[in-house]
């Protein structure tokens, strides 16, 4: 709330209680808040005066981040900037990782999934030359912190053949290690103004993600847990096989194996697709949230654990996030905001898609081996080889590794400090940023008793990656407001 016409206002409390000393008696009180359309109330001669917001449905008047220190109303903008609320965001059903709940919410940003294994894996760009030559994805920033979306290699497709390239790892983005809960809103920066506020870095956008702070009243307790499960859409299917059909479809000289090996299954048959891709697949998530505090020291301290099991056989993805934001008033004119946030996710993602004849992607293997023969291990423990394919894909599920585990801490701070202040002007210092500390392990494995591996000259694959990646950044920044009659005044002078 602010008296009308000058920079002089309060906030209210957790309960909507608030404060204010006026110099003059025909003052106009403005109340306004995020979603709700303003309102103008005359004080006269009332020392009380009870306001009740009405919802603005068509969000005209929201405030969006649009700077390093500034902030304007949705109504004046020049460029495109989408926002996504939390509920927005979450809907109604859990989404274990912010790419994956980014779908459909964001306008104007193009999303490709990399890969389905659990864990995320979203290609984001936004609409522009980025997106039409293919450049880089946007900018994240994490509560004033320039975040790291890097794309951890692990390796598997330098084991599976298929390349050395990133695209053939079927890696998660980082931005995946966020717990999606503790998000307040997402805004995306689309326009030219995003470049020239974060420099080059920017030049295929930026998003914006803020997370929850706390609020002054009475502490607030939240516990939720979801449970549900993943089952596969729809599968294509196998074919069966009778000696009619091994007599019509393989060659003469392989007929009598085939024939041979068809009697040997007496009738039995195995469906390998429902094997590898038709698991059930539990999924879930448990939450628990504290936030509170006065009007001096805010608090929102949060804890989650995620755990996704993928339909293909030995997949999966857990995380477990720890949050704690605080924001305290250090003197009236000075306010100290402060973020933490640790994150270990750990995610197992199998063998899938392309590869070069070593056998180490179920997928292609099974589409050469018939329903009548047996891929699974005997009484001792091992494996058949596979006479249709490089390798017997069961062993390379049971046995393989493709594992993923990544350590992460962000840390942000905000100091903001009104320098001077009267009923027309505000000049305030914004100082924030921060850093991102992640450090990943990596660990592809395929044994050197497998059948591919066998014909090797050194059998057996075993890649190890470690990597450590730091992001630091500190701004600081002037601003000045001056309200002359209608027209507002902001200036932003600031430096990195």
């Amino acid at each position: 709330m602010v008296v009308k016409g000058t920079t002089l206002g309060t906030v209210s409390g957790g309960d909507g209680s608030y404060s204010i000393t006026l110099r003059q008696n025909n003052a106009i009180l403005v109340f306004s808040s995020i979603g709700f359309q303003p309102k103008e109330v005359a004080v006269g001669n009332n020392s009380t005066i009870d306001v009740t917001l009405t919802e603005d449905v068509s969000n005209l008047q929201e405030v969006v981040v649009t700077g390093l220190a500034s902030s304007i109303k949705r109504s004046n903008l020049a460029n495109a900037v989408g926002t996504t609320s939390a509920k927005e965001l979450m809907g109604t059903t859990q989404i274990q990782t912010v790419d994956n709940a980014f779908y459909g919410k964001l306008a104007g940003v193009n999303m490709n999934t990399n890969g389905g294994a659990p864990g995320g894996g979203v290609s984001v760009q936004l609409r522009g030359i980025s997106s039409l030559v293919g450049a880089s994805q946007p900018l994240y920033i994490i509560d004033g912190v320039y975040a790291n979306n890097a794309v951890n290699r692990s390796g598997r497709g330098s084991v599976t053949g298929a390349s050395a390239a990133e695209n053939q790892d079927d890696a998660s983005n980082r931005i995946s290690d966020l717990n999606p809960n503790d998000i307040e809103n997402v805004e995306v920066l689309k326009g030219p103004s995003a470049a020239a506020i974060y420099g080059t870095r920017a030049n295929a956008g930026v998003i914006i993600i803020t997370t929850k702070r706390g609020s002054a009243g009475k502490t607030k307790v939240s516990f939720a847990q979801d449970y549900g499960m993943a089952t596969p859409q729809r599968l294509f299917g196998v074919d069966n096989w009778t000696e009619a059909k091994i007599n019509t479809f393989f060659p003469a000289a392989r007929r009598p194996i085939e024939l041979e090996r068809f009697r040997a299954a007496n009738g039995q048959t195995w469906d390998y697709e429902k094997y590898f891709y038709g698991n059930t697949a539990p999924l879930s998530n448990t939450r628990l949230g504290i936030s509170g505090g006065n009007e001096k020291t805010k608090f929102f301290i949060s804890g989650a654990l995620t755990d996704e099991k993928g339909i293909i056989r030995r997949t999966g993805f857990k995380r477990y996030s720890l949050r704690a934001n605080i924001d305290h008033k250090l003197t009236n004119n000075i306010t100290l905001s402060v973020g933490s946030n640790y994150i270990n996710t750990n995610s197992d993602r199998g063998f899938t898609g392309n590869q070069n004849n070593s056998g180490a992607s179920i997928g292609y293997n099974i589409a050469y081996v018939p329903n009548y023969f047996n891929l699974f291990p005997d009484a001792s423990g091992r494996y058949p080889d596979n006479p249709y394919f490089a390798e017997n894909p069961v062993a390379v599920t049971d046995r393989g590794i493709n594992n993923t585990n990544v350590n992460r801490f962000i840390q942000s701070f905000n100091l903001t400090a009104n320098l001077y202040k009267s009923e027309k002007a505000l000049l305030k210092l914004v100082g924030q940023g921060g850093f991102d500390y992640t450090q990943g392990t990596t660990m592809v494995y395929l044994p050197e008793d497998l059948q591919f591996q066998r014909a090797q000259g050194n059998p057996g694959d075993v890649i190890w990656g470690k990597t450590e990646n730091v992001n630091t950044n500190l701004q600081a920044a002037l601003v000045f407001n001056w309200n002359i009659g209608k027209v507002n005044l902001n200036a932003n002078f600031s430096g990195n």
